[in-house]
């Protein structure tokens, strides 16, 4: 009979490698998503955004594929949509609507206004950024491509500086696994990866883009953060169970759906 703790490190293993298979998956869809642009990612970011309007209402105390999670699963949509076909103002104010309609719907019915509300805006404001900046033919998959590079380049930075030299706990009643070395870790190597982007595809000044890509890394993790406070008000592990090793849709793409909207910023004000 095994050991305690030998059944402990095989069930981190088992997740480990869940883990690593889910995470290689998803970061080929989102590749093929990105690179192919058009309404193949348009739909790949509608889809996303559907599963993470019902993760966020059920995180909130609502049912599986409730009311609230519905209306604001169609809003969603309706704005990548709309979005796609150059309808941006359509799309906001689409959210908008929405948000005013189920804050009216939601104050007699005993839900907390404030939480179905921000998660609307925390899901479709990333959604309009994302199909947005792809759909400039110019410099969208490159923007889309490189923000992936400098999030990724974050995780396995901050995972790695935290896991070798560990230190000082970066924010321990929140996330008590990260640290202080993680965060600069994955600063670090996101600044890396931006100029490899940048060397790659001939862009200048090579400062500016060290400096977006540490500013990225920076609200990527504080994005995790966030979305770790909101588990813990909440009481619940992971926003959901669909993605294996890694929980729900939320939680693989916390960093990137706080970072969508730094970077549509950041390319209008570049372009």
């Amino acid at each position: 009979m095994a050991s305690a703790p030998q059944e402990a490190l095989a069930v981190r293993s088992e997740t480990l490698v869940a883990r690593l298979i889910s995470g290689f998956v998803l970061a080929v869809v989102a590749t093929f998503g990105a690179v192919a642009g058009g309404w193949t990612f348009t739909v790949l970011i509608a889809a996303l955004g559907t599963l993470m309007a019902f993760e966020w209402d059920r995180l909130c105390g609502g049912p599986l594929y409730g009311p609230y999670g519905s209306m604001h699963a169609a809003a969603v949509t309706g704005a990548a949509v709309l979005t796609g076909t150059g309808r941006i103002g359509a799309a906001v104010l689409l959210v908008v609507a929405t948000a005013v309609v189920g804050a009216m719907l939601a104050r007699g019915r005993g839900r907390d206004v404030r939480w179905l509300t921000g998660g609307l805006l925390y899901i479709a404001i990333p959604t309009i950024a994302a199909v947005w900046i792809r759909s400039d033919h110019e410099w969208g998959r490159l923007a889309i491509l490189g923000l992936f590079a400098v999030i990724w380049s974050t995780d396995t930075g901050a995972y790695f500086a935290g896991r070798t030299i560990g230190g000082p706990k970066l924010a321990p009643t929140i996330s008590p696994g990260k640290t202080w070395a993680g965060l600069i870790g994955g600063i670090l190597a996101a600044i890396l990866a931006a100029l490899i982007v940048a060397r790659l595809a001939d862009l200048e000044p090579l400062w500016l883009v060290a400096a977006l890509g540490a500013l990225v890394s920076l609200v990527g993790q504080i994005g995790d953060l966030g979305k770790s406070k909101v588990k813990r008000h909440f009481g619940v592990k992971d926003s959901g169970n669909l993605i294996p090793g890694h929980g729900g849709i939320i939680d693989r793409l916390d960093s990137t759906l706080a970072t969508l909207p730094l970077l549509a910023i950041a390319l209008a004000l570049w372009l």
